[in-house]
């Protein structure tokens, strides 16, 4: 991320140092009008928590760990750590990013007001480590990761990390996510560019951008058509895993906004769908600038998430995601699709259609079988003479996702771009070292 400030700090230097911690005047429990947290005045939290905290909702973090700080006393689930193995080596709780990113994320979704207050403060944190201090992770661990929080029966998976490229070994456990009835909201990315990056750009993702407190798009935030919902993202007041308090802007924290959103209504009715909870998010949504209601916008998606008109709307009529009618390049079988539609579109005629081709089948088939056989031969002919030349170099594995970084600005990874250290600078303050920069491509 490009924005960042110094940490504040309520008492000298030296205290400072010696205690790692920043003091916010004023911060009390569950306070959703901090001058610190513009986010929660704008998403009208105090109005929201009359209606739900997100009780009894599950939200997975799949980031670089959460720590154990006060602001989540209570409220994090001890999960598990892929961060170097698809096996877990760990239960999550431990936060390596310089920046604290994981530990952000599930400040903003849950915190207690300690010193952050989260949007849905009631709601328990599951944390699943996929990603190491640099900010590296490779798209089997965040498979691995996504299989973990679904046979956790998690409500809503939060995913504040993205990638350039697709994987189909990735997009293969969001299916199964949402087979399995959870919500998946993930950053769009920060490299200001007009195309979504991934996991976002899977079909059944919300896909999130970021906007300012003026309800303008933040200029890094990438775009496109693929872009569900915006929300705030930029000068964020949240925790790192230091038990420090600064601001970061990205489409990390705009997605750990709408997550906490989405567990907010999960709350409130328990019994919707995730398809209904998507719907009720994208309906009720506000208009950024320029935009239509209820039309989309390549810089807004469907709109500005807003979280009280979706806590007081009726239920949607239709259970199934709405975010799965488009399909993309990256989308397994969208060939196949697009013929099955055009068979469909045969209407009467299929009977006679399937006739004719039958008839011209009965007429080529001994054709087709001798050139089958004749390719056959040729096949075997060389496979018995590449393997007498003593080749032993096997296809190379695929290069998978590529590097992923932080919604924001935060250093570079193997996998989706995960935000970058909005604490990278801390005057009079002892420097920490900063993660790696993330591919071009960093989320919020």
């Amino acid at each position: 991320m490009s924005e960042r400030t110094a940490f504040r700090r309520a008492s000298s230097t030296a205290i400072a140092i010696a205690l790692c911690v920043i003091t916010v005047a004023g911060a009390s429990p569950a306070q959703a009008d901090s001058s610190q947290q513009w986010a929660l005045g704008y998403l009208k939290a105090t109005q929201d928590w009359q209606i739900s905290k997100g009780s009894h909702v599950t939200v997975a973090v799949l980031d670089s760990g959460v720590a154990s700080i006060p602001d989540l006393s209570g409220r994090v689930v001890a999960g598990a750590d892929f961060s170097s193995s698809t096996t877990s080596t760990g239960d999550g709780r431990t936060d390596t990013d310089s920046g604290g990113h994981g530990t952000g994320m599930a400040s903003l979704i849950a915190g207690n007001g300690t010193a952050v207050s989260g949007l849905a403060p009631a709601t328990r944190v599951l944390t699943v480590r996929v990603m190491t201090g640099a900010g590296g992770v490779t798209s089997q661990e965040l498979a691995a990761g996504i299989q973990y929080a679904v046979q956790k029966h998690v409500g809503v998976i939060n995913l504040s990390l993205n990638s350039a490229q697709s994987d189909p070994t990735v997009q293969q456990a969001i299916s199964q996510a949402m087979a399995a009835n959870v919500v998946i909201v993930a950053a769009s990315g920060n490299e200001s560019t007009a195309s979504v990056d991934f996991p976002a750009a899977y079909p059944g993702v919300i896909a999130v951008g970021a906007v300012d407190q003026n309800s303008q798009i933040w200029p890094q935030s990438n775009t496109g058509s693929q872009l569900t919902l915006t929300a705030p993202g930029v000068t964020i007041y949240r925790d790192n895993n230091f038990n420090q308090q600064g601001t970061e802007s990205g489409t990390s924290e705009a997605t750990a906004y709408v997550s906490a959103a989405a567990a907010l209504i999960r709350s409130a009715h328990p019994d919707w769908s995730a398809g209904q909870v998507i719907r009720d998010l994208i309906s009720t949504a506000d208009p950024g600038s320029g935009q239509t209601a209820g039309q989309h916008s390549d810089q807004y998606g469907y709109g500005i998430v807003d979280p009280l008109k979706a806590l007081q709307a009726s239920a949607p009529s239709d259970t199934s995601n709405p975010l799965l009618g488009a399909s993309t390049s990256a989308t397994p079988g969208a060939g196949v699709g697009a013929v099955a539609g055009a068979s469909a579109g045969s209407g009467g005629n299929s009977t006679a259609t399937a006739a004719a081709v039958a008839a011209a089948s009965s007429h080529t088939g001994l054709i087709i079988a001798l050139i089958v056989g004749a390719i056959v031969i040729v096949a075997l002919i060389l496979l018995i003479v590449a393997r007498s030349r003593g080749g032993r170099g096997g296809p190379k594995p695929p290069a998978g996702l590529g590097p992923v970084s932080y919604g924001g600005s935060y250093p570079q990874a193997p996998y989706p771009n995960s935000q970058q250290n909005p604490y990278g600078q801390q005057p009079q303050l002892p420097q920490r070292p900063q993660g790696p920069q993330f591919p071009q491509n960093p989320q919020g």
